[in-house]
């Protein structure tokens, strides 16, 4: 009787235990989460997914978005705190990954995003050990499912930013080497694009991530702006209001030298965020209107300063209200207070805070005429800057301390006037004038040389002005001169 028991439970719970199979689906729920996640609605994303574990439990892409809110939001807030009480999430959720079957081509791409999704983060923590394995794995991952399901789309996501990055990240070739990594520019172009192709033609959940992704590698690895710029203005990432979608393409009108078009752009998005949400635009505006020295740049890098709680961009932030009160007021006293502020405050991580710290600890006033002319430039107010640049050149011609910074400066404003020239002659003397080839300015003076010369089609002198740039180590922006000089040789190898 005992045993007859027991194999009436046994058949009883059988067909439970065989029907409660994993899976991953990318439902009209699932996407409703994901798309309150990346328009920052994490309550709303959060609520979702908590109605989807009572009816669906076994689907994992609802672990997919659970990472997705931990990434953006330490993305953007940098809590430490929330960083330290959350970080044991990405174990929990592989473990769960690894219950799918091996033939499932979403097993080993889930893997892979939540690995990278937290490299990322762990470098913006300063855990680089971690985050370089992670980083791998996730390679590991993506190349090995492209091996087995080369049709899944999934796969290139993110492996077109690998593969597209990692000919000029700064990684010791023996790593390289040891964990097998290979890529190129053109790779990532090409996944990336056979994605934008597959996504105009079938729903795909993650198409504003493959048109961000898309833009990013066309902007800043294949020296593409136009394309990226026309590409963002055409997309869907233009239709939508998706603060981080805006915040990409804001980010490259800046370094496109289009500041009244970020401006633009930047009031439309922060018009319904405010600072506590998503700080770092008020930082970005603060940029933009100190560009075109609008002393209202001095309210936006506050309202940043009081509303983040993260450690990147802090000592950058001091650095421009310093600049701010150079610029608009001539005030000494307070622009020494806000460098004391960025000696003590944030951290040294990127090279814009390391280069704020080096100001900052120097205690080497900018020449206002020069900082005027520079963030002009940066603006994309050519012609305001090569004025007042002219109109003061006997202040700078033969002055040691500033002769660097003046041809430099100068040599900038003609390349963007496209007066080559004049440009290459002064990028020369600024180069010359730094003997101990330590300033950021002449290792990007040679950088943008190769540059000029790889756009007219003398690749010999571009490669002689690349492999220059590599040759110097400025104090400051070395790791990205150095990235971007790299992306240039393997450009013109081609």
């Amino acid at each position: 009787m005992k045993i007859h028991l027991f194999y009436l439970i046994f058949i009883l719970i059988l067909p439970i235990s065989a029907t409660s199979q994993y899976y991953v689906e990318y439902n009209e729920a699932i996407d409703r989460a994901y798309q309150q996640t990346i328009r920052l609605e994490f309550d709303h994303a959060e609520a979702i997914l908590d109605s989807l574990r009572l009816v669906q439990n076994e689907n994992l892409a609802i672990l997919h978005i659970e990472n997705y809110i931990d990434f953006f939001q330490l993305f953007i807030h940098e809590s430490k705190d929330y960083f330290d009480k959350n970080k044991r999430n990405k174990n929990r959720r592989l473990k769960q990954i690894d219950k799918l079957n091996n033939n499932d081509p979403y097993k080993k791409f889930l893997q892979a995003e939540i690995n990278l999704q937290w490299a990322l983060l762990r470098a913006k923590f300063g855990e680089l050990f971690n985050s370089g394995r992670e980083l791998y794995a996730a390679y590991n991952l993506l190349e090995d499912n492209v091996d087995r399901h080369p049709e899944f789309v999934y796969n290139y996501k993110s492996l077109s930013v690998i593969h597209a990055l990692i000919e000029t990240i700064s990684i010791p070739g023996i790593f390289k080497d040891i964990f097998g990594i290979k890529g190129t520019i053109e790779l990532g172009v090409e996944e990336i694009s056979k994605l934008i192709k597959y996504q105009n033609e079938n729903k795909f959940i993650f198409e504003y991530e493959a048109e961000t992704i898309y833009a990013f590698i066309q902007f800043y690895q294949c020296n593409n702006e136009k394309l990226a710029l026309d590409f963002l203005s055409s997309s869907k990432l233009a239709q939508e209001d998706i603060a981080l979608a805006k915040f990409v393409h804001i980010k490259i009108l800046q370094r496109s030298g289009k500041n009244d078009q970020a401006i633009k752009l930047l009031s439309e998005t922060i018009e319904n965020i405010p600072p506590e949400k998503f700080p770092y635009l008020y930082f970005m505006m603060g940029i933009s209107k100190l560009r075109k020295l609008d002393p209202e740049a001095k309210d936006y890098f506050h309202s940043f300063l009081h509303n983040f709680d993260g450690q990147h961009y802090i000592k950058e932030a001091y650095q421009k209200l310093a600049w701010c009160e150079l610029v608009f007021d001539d005030n000494i006293p307070m622009y020494k207070y806000n460098l004391y502020q960025c000696s003590i405050k944030g951290n040294e991580l990127i090279d814009d805070d390391k280069q704020a710290q080096k100001e900052a600890i120097n205690n080497d006033i900018p020449h206002p005429i020069l900082l005027k002319a520079r963030l002009l430039f940066d603006g994309g107010y050519a012609y305001k800057a090569f004025n007042l640049m002219i109109k003061n050149a006997h202040l700078f011609y033969n002055d040691e301390k500033y002769s660097i910074e003046y041809f430099y400066r100068l040599a900038r404003i003609s390349q963007d006037l496209k007066n080559y020239a004049d440009a290459i002659n002064y990028f020369n003397q600024a180069i010359d004038s730094d003997v101990q080839r330590s300033s950021y300015m002449s290792c990007n003076a040679a950088l943008q040389l190769g540059l000029i010369y790889e756009s007219q089609g003398q690749f010999a002198l571009s490669e002689s002005n690349f492999r220059k740039c590599l040759s110097m180590s400025p104090t400051e922006y070395k790791n990205s001169l150095h990235q971007k000089a790299k992306s240039g040789l393997n450009r013109i190898k081609k």
